[in-house]
């Protein structure tokens, strides 16, 4: 659906870190570089794969009806 964006927060913190229509590389770099500034402990040995970067923020859709994002 054109316009749908996602509210992206960190588990860890709780801030709201981006406000996206779709998770690409580019805002999986930028979760990345958050977890290492937020959490580092937490990164020890962290692989910055998709499922592993995404793990640690919730993700919801900015209207609620809205079902949640593909799978890129």
């Amino acid at each position: 659906m054109a316009g749908r964006r996602f509210v992206v927060s960190c588990t860890h913190c709780k801030r709201i870190i981006v406000v996206v229509a779709r998770i690409g590389d580019a805002e999986l770099d930028h979760l990345h570089v958050h977890l290492l500034t937020c959490c580092p402990r937490e990164v020890i040995g962290f692989s910055p794969g998709v499922e592993a970067t995404l793990r640690h923020f919730r993700v919801e859709p900015t209207d609620p009806d809205e079902p949640p994002p593909e799978a890129a």
